[in-house]
């Protein structure tokens, strides 16, 4: 706590500092300081009753203060400050000032400590028991076998000189757990420390949380500052200097999946240490019924944090007791590798600039154009003897187009807007580096070019992002009645990504909404939206490889060096998590009797759904809410408000486990 009492002392000091400078007459101070107690019990998940921090993240009671406090120099000097301090998780200070009316600006501090989601993976857990296959992995007993998510998934195998090249059978006969298979393998590696364990053979898919107990929070801290300039020998100009800081620093929860071996899920905890900081310079012209302005705005982000670390399992390919030679030659890294980084964000730089201009015309008729370019450097880094990068820095730069009109016909307020996007974003060619082991038949292979040890996807790895989006809406206003306002309003959106893999999608939405003051005690609002999206983003080739398309003598398993884009290109089914149809209703009611008293209920209505060529998945949202307002006199007001939230999601699809 005493050191954000320092940073508010320093604050106030630099803000009283001028003073006896500026002030035409003896300055007049006043204000009010308020203080309390905040009393905090949260039972079972705290990040979910308590996500943002109030006052204390453990049960118990925080002290709290509020303050404002005022300084009236005269016309030559103004300052407003105002603060809540509820502990040294939940603070802000905010100021206000102005220099002889030429300069107003504010000075903003505030921490917030957010406490992140942690998913304890423990509901992913299944597995299909091969029971003999430990015996002979070669012809397991005929399938489906028994699903329990304790058995112990196929077989045990061993690589014997920890080579990464062949695993050999170690048969489990009577081993009917996961647990009493662990403490089997370790005693076996105990006894030969160069062998290490891997387990195949029946489909699997498990989550691990690596830190069951572990509270992930961030927590930030801002400081905003700027003023607007106004200089007497030019009247028409406004200059306007903004700058902010914001330090983000805690953990958060990363994910990671292994493959290969079976679908392993571990959960872990990453550190946060980012500062991003913002400038923006601009200057508004006014000449007439013409206006104009400019801004330029310049972002860099930091990422002070080591970046999150894992172990992958080992890769053993299907069709075991084979060796891995022509199955190791797709595969960039496993055990063997050690720890490896993911999940990071990288720095960058951001530099925006911003031009509008705005023409007033007769009859309440206006127009407004705007020009945005935008360009983003951020600086990746690759996994020599992994993968490799064709460029380290990445730029992405956007222009943006806009027009919009509004006018009056009559009764009828009319807004008419169009805008155009280019997006554009290198593409990167990445070099991939197999794990064969030099002893393999394999060696020195890929299964893309068989002559070379590295491998390049055709074409290099196309940026998602490189696109053009165009956006024309029109938006309408009518009085029906002195008590009615009737609001139409119709958007489409088109956007043409480059990558034709993923094709166009064309979003149509219609509004409607209607304010209605039954009464003067009584007023309601109703609104509605559809929205239709053709080809919304999503994987055309997802998932779902039909069983006569597989040459393989296996069926679902292969040794052959083109398996894995053979089967993999072979699949129909699309997917997406966006829908194709929105429907959208809310209604709001609120009753008035008395200037002291009101009461508002509201209901939400959503329906999403997606028909895809071979599932479908529909989602709905109901979110009911009351909320009271009493006010008995001036210096009481009173508040209660209860809110619902029901939404639910049918989906039809199977999961997918890895068999090897």
């Amino acid at each position: 706590m005493h050191r954000y009492s320092r940073i508010v002392g320093t604050l106030a000091l630099l803000l009283l500092l001028p003073l006896p400078l500026l002030a035409e007459q003896t300055p007049t101070l006043s204000g009010t300081i308020e203080f309390g107690g905040k009393a905090v019990s949260v039972q079972d998940d705290s990040s979910r009753v308590n996500e943002y921090i109030d006052s204390r993240r453990e049960d118990g009671i925080t002290p709290v203060g509020r303050f404002d406090l005022d300084i009236d120099g005269g016309p030559a000097l103004r300052i407003e400050t105002e603060g809540d301090l509820e502990g040294p998780s939940d603070q802000r200070v905010d100021t206000r000032f102005e220099l002889s009316r030429a300069v107003r600006g504010y000075l903003d501090y505030s921490v917030l400590e957010h406490l992140g989601d942690h998913d304890r993976l423990d509901y992913i857990d299944a597995s299909i028991a091969r029971p003999g296959a430990s015996a002979d992995p070669a012809n397991p007993n005929p399938w489906p076998g028994t699903l329990t998510p304790n058995a112990v998934p196929g077989f045990m195998l061993v690589d014997v000189d920890a080579s990464g090249n062949e695993f050999v059978v170690r048969p489990v006969g009577g081993v009917t757990s996961y647990a009493a298979a662990v403490a089997a393998e370790s005693a076996y590696l105990a006894a030969n420390p160069n062998s290490r364990i891997a387990q195949t053979g029946g489909a699997a898919v498990y989550g691990e949380d690596l830190l069951p107990g572990a509270v992930f929070s961030v927590t930030r801290r801002e400081v905003k500052t700027g003023a607007d300039i106004q200089i007497p020998s030019l009247p028409n100009l406004t200059f306007n200097l903004d700058f902010r800081n914001e330090h983000r620093k805690g953990t958060e929860q990363a994910i990671s999946m292994s493959k290969c071996g079976a679908c392993h899920i571990t959960g872990e905890g990453k550190e946060i240490d980012e500062v991003t900081r913002d400038l923006k310079a601009g200057v508004t012209g006014k000449f007439g019924v013409v206006t104009l302005q400019y801004e330029f705005a310049d972002r860099q982000f930091e990422n002070n944090a080591d970046a999150a670390t894992t172990i992958y399992d080992p890769v053993i390919k299907p069709g075991q007791p084979l060796n891995n030679a022509t199955f190791d030659n797709r595969m960039s890294y496993d055990y063997d590798d050690g720890l490896l980084p993911y999940d990071r964000a990288p720095d960058s730089e951001k530099r925006t600039h911003t031009l509008k201009a705005q023409v007033d015309l007769a009859k309440r008729t206006s127009l407004l154009g705007s020009y945005v370019n935008s360009k983003v450097e951020s600086r990746k880094t690759d996994e020599p003897g992994i993968f490799t990068l064709d460029r380290t820095r990445l730029t992405t730069s956007y222009d943006g187009y806009g027009i919009k009109a509004t006018t009056r016909l009559g009764g009828v307020k009319l807004n008419a807007r169009l805008r155009l996007e280019e997006l554009d974003s290198d593409n990167v060619t990445p070099t991939f580096y197999p794990i064969t082991a030099p002893s393999s038949p394999a060696a020195g292979l890929t299964f893309g070019a068989p002559a070379v040890t590295s491998y390049q996807p055709p074409g290099g790895a196309e940026s998602i992002i490189t696109r053009d989006v165009l956006t024309a809406g029109l938006d309408a206003s009518y009085r029906l009645t002195r008590g009615a306002m009737l609001r139409l309003g119709w958007e489409m959106e088109k956007v043409d990504r480059e990558d034709e893999h993923f094709g166009e999608t064309e979003t149509h939405t219609l509004k409607a909404r209607l304010n209605y003051r039954v009464s003067r005690k009584l007023s309601t609002r109703v609104g509605y939206t559809y929205q239709n999206i053709d080809n919304p983003f999503g994987n055309p080739d997802a998932a779902l490889v039909p069983l006569q398309a597989n040459t393989f003598p296996s069926g679902v398993t292969g040794d052959s060096a083109a398996y894995g884009t053979t089967f993999y290109d072979a699949r129909e089914a699309d997917l997406s998590n966006q829908p194709e149809e929105v429907h959208e209703g809310k209604i709001t009611a609120t009753w008035a009797p008395s200037p002291r008293f009101s009461a508002t209920v509201n209901y939400r209505y959503r329906d999403e759904s997606n028909d895809l060529n071979r599932s479908e998945w529909q989602q709905r949202t109901h979110a009911p809410g009351v909320s009271l307002w009493y006010a008995p006199n001036q210096n009481f007001q009173l508040t209660a408000a209860y809110n619902y939230f029901d939404q639910r999601s049918e989906t039809a699809f199977c999961q997918g486990f890895y068999d090897g």
